[in-house]
């Protein structure tokens, strides 16, 4: 997708470094695999004009890919110039991480080692997710080696075959403050069917509202118990593809349950789709 990747895919084992010296901006190491690339932000140039570059810089934030740092270094960036210098540009600059939909990787022609990814826009024809976890489940239910989830930043100790078997415990080693509910299972820790009951099982007394920041899908407003999560009907995707989301929005209806936000939003979705992405989904959408 970029000049540093294709450095790192066709001349890992080059030691003069000429390919990536004779980048525009060429990093102040080469890195030796496309994983070891970092980016930064350019602050030597105006805010608006601004975007990320790869490689590292003494004194400046470091990111995996172009697309975090162009979130973390410029979220108020309304030209999008740095989202513009992909190769692979969104359509749409998104302005968080939850904005950031995974896919299958196009390059993973291999299903045992193949991972998703997120980096750039959703390719045509490509079910887009909202976690990770979610689309390793969705795309490598029966990937025998667990790479997918391999691959991911806090890795589950086992793969769940399907959507609905993802759990989620509490991160611990974070601050209370900071900390958040990963995907997965962990001896020692409690378990919970979904990150909203994680967050308020785990951190009920965090202020920050970092946990349920952490959702691809986040509420408005944490809820201080289980009972006070609402949902509302997701009316920026398909009818036949969409579902309810945790949490509430300004001139959307609000529901108690996501089961009842499914039969009132959507009573003729022959899909099924809305039911279908419960915790525990019912084996029939109830009418």
């Amino acid at each position: 997708g970029t000049n540093a990747e294709c450095c790192a895919g066709e001349y890992k084992t080059q030691t003069s470094g000429a390919c990536y010296a004779g980048m525009a901006n060429a990093p102040s190491a080469a890195p030796s695999a496309v994983a070891d690339i970092k980016y930064y932000p350019d602050y030597d140039t105006d805010y608006e004009d601004a975007t990320c570059l790869p490689g590292k810089m003494n004194g400046r934030p470091s990111f995996d890919s172009m697309a975090e740092c162009c979130i973390g270094a410029y979220p108020a960036q309304t030209s999008g110039a740095c989202f513009a210098g992909m190769d692979s540009p969104p359509t749409v600059a998104p302005t968080t991480e939850a904005d950031k939909k995974w896919f299958k990787d196009p390059e993973s022609n291999d299903f045992t080692t193949g991972t998703c990814i997120n980096d750039g826009p959703v390719p045509s024809g490509y079910v887009a997710y909202g976690t990770n976890a979610e689309c390793c489940a969705g795309e490598y239910s029966t990937q025998i080696t667990g790479a997918c989830f391999a691959g991911m930043a806090n890795a589950p100790s086992a793969a769940p075959s399907s959507v609905d078997d993802i759990k989620y415990y509490p991160d611990y080693d974070t601050d209370y403050e900071d900390a958040t509910c990963l995907p997965g299972t962990m001896d020692g820790r409690p378990s919970f069917s979904s990150m909203a009951a994680c967050c308020i099982g785990s951190y009920p007394d965090q202020t920050s509202g970092a946990c349920f920041a952490g959702m691809a899908n986040a509420p408005s407003a944490a809820p201080s118990a289980l009972s006070d999560i609402k949902y509302y009907p997701d009316y920026d995707t398909d009818y036949e593809d969409a579902t309810c989301l945790p949490g509430t929005m300004d001139g959307r209806p609000s529901f108690s349950s996501m089961a009842a936000c499914c039969i009132g939003s959507y009573p003729d979705q022959t899909s099924g789709a809305c039911f279908a992405g419960m915790a525990n989904a019912p084996s029939a959408a109830p009418s």
